[in-house]
C-alpha cells in the first residue's frame, strides 16, 4: 500500500487552496498539517499505536551495613554495583533503614552514593541494615498510556494508585514482594514518563503492558532543497547518490523514484513517482539502504519525505483535518472543513477495529480464578 507523506499532504493543500508552486514554502501550509497530525494522531486511542512494551525488575539488595552522613552513603561489605545502580540509573533507587526511605539522586562508587538532597536531612550511624531496592522503571520515548500490567504468572493483582496515594503507601506501609500497586510518574532522570511499583521486587522478573505510542514526528515535506538534489541509482536494497546530501536524520523517511531525472510529483501528478521505499539506515552523503529491493538505473530523479504515521482508514480524516486547519489558520470560514473533518473522523472512528467482536463471550477469565467484563468502547 503506498505510503501517506507529508509531501502528499502539502501538495493536497496548495490544489485545494489554488497556490502555485512557491506556496511550497508557506508556513500556514505546514503549521496545518502539523496541527491536524497532533490532534488527530492524539484524539482517540487508535488501534494502531497499541503495542507492547516489558520492564525488566531489579531485585533488592541487602548484603552490608551502611552510614548516611549529610547526604552521603557509605557501604561497608557490599557493592551498589553489584545491587544494579550506575551512574545512568541511580535516581530510579530507594534505600530503606528503619522506617524512612532515601530516594538516591547519584552514583560515586560502587561503595557510595548520594541521596536526593530534599531527603538527606537525618544521618544514619555507621553499621545500619539497609534495603536497597529500584522501583522506578522508565517507559518508552514514544509512550503516551497505558493498559494494567500483567506479571509472569498471572494478569495482575495489584491496582492503579495515584501517585499521592503511591507515596502514602511507601511511606507508612511498604513492603516487598507482589502484588505491587503501581503508578505513573515523570521519569526522574529524563523527559518522559516511568511506571512505579509500590512495593519492591524480591526477584528479576518481566512485567509486560500494552500502550499506545505517540505518532513519528514529521520534519521533512521533501520540497527541501537537499531532499531532492542530484540523481540516484540502486542495486538490491543499497542505494548510490550523485551529487547528493544524505542525512543519517533521514533514517524512517520515504524514498520515492522518479522514471526519469526530474524529482516526481504524487500519484495523481503528471509525473508520479515510480517506487518508494522507507529508508532504514544512512551511510554517507551519497549511501543509504532501503526496506525493499530493487534495481534502479543510474541518473534518476528522486525525493525523501516523512511518512504521516497513521492507519490507513484515517487518511481522509487527516486529508479533512489538513483543509479544516488551514482555513482556520488564514481566517476563511472554517465552519464547513470541520463539518466535513467530523464526518470523515466519524467514519475513521467506525473502521477503528481490526478483530470481529460477533460471537465472543462478553467475560475475561483466567487462571487466577477471577474474572473481569469487558468494558464499552470509550470512542
Amino acid at each position: 500500500m503506498a505510503y501517506l507523506t507529508y509531501f502528499d499532504l502539502v501538495e493536497s493543500l496548495i490544489a485545494a487552496s489554488f497556490g502555485g508552486p512557491q506556496d511550497a514554502e508557506q508556513r500556514d501550509i505546514r503549521s496545518a498539517i502539523h496541527r491536524a497530525y497532533n490532534e488527530l494522531t492524539t484524539i482517540r486511542d487508535w488501534g494502531y499505536y497499541s503495542v507492547h512494551g516489558r520492564i525488566v525488575t531489579s531485585p533488592a539488595y541487602t548484603t552490608g551495613t551502611i552510614g548516611i552522613a549529610s547526604g552521603a552513603v557509605t557501604l561497608s561489605g557490599g557493592s551498589f554495583a553489584t545491587a544494579g545502580v550506575t551512574a545512568s540509573n541511580a535516581r530510579y533507587w530507594t534505600i530503606r533503614t528503619g522506617d524512612r526511605s532515601y530516594p538516591l539522586a547519584s552514583y560515586s562508587s560502587a561503595t557510595a552514593v548520594t541521596l536526593d538532597s530534599q531527603f538527606s536531612g537525618i544521618d544514619v550511624t555507621a553499621g545500619a541494615s539497609y534495603t536497597l531496592f529500584r522501583t522506578v522503571y522508565p517507559l518508552p520515548d514514544d509512550f503516551r498510556n497505558m493498559d494494567e500490567p500483567s506479571d509472569e504468572f498471572n494478569w495482575w493483582s495489584g491496582l492503579y494508585v495515584t501517585p499521592d496515594e503511591a507515596m502514602k503507601i511507601e511511606r507508612v506501609s511498604n513492603s516487598s514482594g507482589e502484588p505491587y500497586h503501581w503508578t505513573l510518574i515523570k521519569d526522574p532522570a529524563g523527559s518522559g514518563w516511568a511506571i512505579k511499583l509500590v512495593g519492591w521486587p524480591t526477584s528479576k522478573e518481566t512485567i509486560d503492558f500494552t500502550y499506545r505510542r505517540t505518532a513519528r514526528p514529521i520534519r521533512y515535506s521533501g520540497h527541501e532543497t537537499a531532499l531532492r538534489q542530484g540523481t540516484i541509482s540502486r542495486t538490491g536494497d543499497a542505494v548510490t547518490g550523485s551529487g547528493t546530501a544524505f542525512s543519517e536524520a533521514w533514517a524512517g523517511s520515504v524514498l520515492r523514484v522518479a522514471s526519469g531525472s526530474q524529482a516526481p510529483g504524487p500519484i495523481e501528478s503528471l509525473y508520479p513517482y515510480i517506487s518508494e521505499s522507507l529508508i532504514t539506515a544512512v551511510g554517507s552523503a551519497t549511501a543509504l539502504t532501503t526496506a525493499s529491493s530493487g534495481t534502479i538505473a543510474s541518473s534518476r530523479g528522486y525525493l525523501i519525505t516523512d511518512p504521516i504515521d497513521i492507519a490507513p482508514h484515517m487518511y481522509s480524516a487527516m486529508e479533512s483535518y489538513c483543509d479544516y486547519w488551514l482555513a482556520r489558520i488564514r481566517n476563511q470560514s472554517p465552519d464547513k472543513a470541520f463539518q466535513m473533518a467530523q464526518r470523515d473522523l466519524r467514519l475513521a472512528f467506525e473502521q477503528d477495529q481490526l478483530a470481529p467482536l460477533s460471537g465472543r463471550s462478553n467475560r475475561v477469565y483466567h487462571d487466577g480464578g477471577w474474572r473481569s467484563p469487558l468494558l464499552p468502547d470509550q470512542g
